[in-house]
């Protein structure tokens, strides 16, 4: 009623009795499904390796069962802090971007099979069939994984936007902004005292009204997306990182870099590969081995350095923090200053919107 929470665990060190079950119950099938389905990952990955691959082995299972059930404990403290010091630690959970790309493949499919299937179309469209199960689908998903608060988010903010384009509006992008930002305070009023909230939507505001801007400023095709990933990735570099000096006192210097390599390979590679083993067990070896082969590329530059910046980043975000505001109006000013310099040639290029 107060909102306080509290989470147990079982102790199994050396040293500890080992954990005997004393019953089981019927009450919570999820949590049971997702516990078996993290024993099933660290068994698979844990089970063939030698004695002294073991703790790297239980590391790299700790990143696969994280993407998958939202189990962030499982991350070995190190992993979490090399994340955190290059700015990816939001991909190693479950996030909105994850949801949000389960709510679109969930779609996809679901439009491939309904289309195969004349009396379902005659009943129900395909589209609006595709989306209703996405955002469904993606709620069990949320469900799954927890229930935290960035899917709780997330499933509020795709209900919304279903529920406009179920209704036939068709709203400004500032409207549906604020109208999911408002559904999310109603659900749960305590996410505006959390980071994330103001992370998300402020990513999620800038990326709107940029792309609008700079929607036909790139040649088409494979070049004009790169193009396109590198701007989108700088505007919210750009525009989140006066909010993460502020609210977390420091910044990290590479995290431009490391989310560019690091967003596509986890989010179209790594996490699919994860989610799919859930069906067919073998996948979440193949991805174990593709989290390996990105922190492999990534180590010797960015993760490496990223270490030691994030961390001088930090000590130097603490001293800017005890300074006066005027520091924090300085970065604000140097960011804006930035993002207008983009907007600008993005509108310049774009030509007359």
């Amino acid at each position: 009623e107060q909102g306080v929470q509290a989470t147990g665990y079982v102790r199994a060190g050396p040293k500890d009795q080992p954990p005997e079950r004393l019953g089981a119950t019927w009450q919570h099938p999820v949590e049971q499904w997702r516990q078996s389905v993290r024993d099933a990952i660290f068994q698979r990955l844990t089970s063939s390796t030698a004695v002294d691959e073991e703790a790297s082995a239980q590391r790299v299972a700790g990143v696969v069962a994280a993407l998958v059930t939202g189990d962030q404990r499982a991350i070995d403290r190190a992993d979490w802090d090399i994340f955190r010091a290059t700015g990816v630690a939001h991909l190693m959970s479950i996030s909105g971007l994850h949801i949000t790309l389960f709510a679109w493949l969930a779609a996809a499919l679901v439009r491939l099979l309904w289309r195969r299937s004349a009396r379902l179309c005659m009943a129900v469209p395909a589209p609006t069939a595709a989306l209703v199960c996405g955002v469904v689908l993606a709620g069990g998903y949320a469900l799954f994984s927890g229930w935290g608060v960035p899917a709780q988010r997330t499933v509020t903010m795709l209900a919304v936007v279903a529920a406009l384009q179920l209704s036939g509006r068709r709203w400004p992008w500032p409207q549906v902004w604020l109208l999911a930002c408002a559904a999310v305070v109603l659900t749960d009023p305590w996410a505006l005292w959390q980071a994330g909230f103001w992370l998300s939507f402020v990513a999620v505001g800038v990326l709107f009204a940029t792309d609008s801007v700079a929607a036909d400023a790139y040649p088409k095709g494979a070049r004009g997306h790169f193009y396109a990933l590198l701007r989108e990735q700088w505007v919210v570099t750009l525009a989140l990182t006066p909010l993460s000096l502020l609210l977390f006192g420091q910044v990290s210097l590479v995290g431009f870099a490391a989310n560019l390599l690091a967003i596509p390979w986890v989010t179209l590679v790594v996490t699919p590969l994860a989610l799919a083993g859930v069906v067919w067990a073998p996948l979440w070896s193949l991805a174990a081995w593709a989290s390996v082969a990105g922190q492999l590329a990534l180590g010797r530059g960015v993760f490496a350095r990223g270490t030691v910046v994030g961390r001088g980043t930090g000590l130097v975000g603490r001293r800017l923090a005890g300074r006066a505001p005027a520091v924090a109006v300085a970065v604000v000013v140097g960011a804006a200053a930035g993002a207008f310099a983009l907007l600008a040639g993005s509108s310049a290029r774009a030509g007359p919107v």
